[in-house]
């Protein structure tokens, strides 16, 4: 069975990265790699309207807190 363009690009991620960060736990490095994506997403993000940050001010505000131990919420 032949592997998807997806796994064979996150087998090569996980070798290079194995052979970069010996030692160095797999999870944490993706976690690293996703949180700079997302910063730079957020960085050429245009500002919000006051509205706008109200708006999702009030989705956080009422969101049931997760259980960092399950991911539940």
């Amino acid at each position: 069975m032949s592997l998807t363009a997806e796994q064979r690009t996150a087998r090569a991620r996980r070798a290079a990265d194995a052979r970069h960060h010996p030692g160095a736990d797999p999870e944490a490095l993706e976690r690293a790699r996703t949180d700079a994506a997302i910063d730079e997403i957020i960085s050429r993000a245009p500002k919000m309207t006051p509205e706008q940050a109200a708006r999702v001010g009030r989705i956080f505000r009422y969101a049931p807190p997760r259980d960092p131990g399950t991911g539940a919420g």
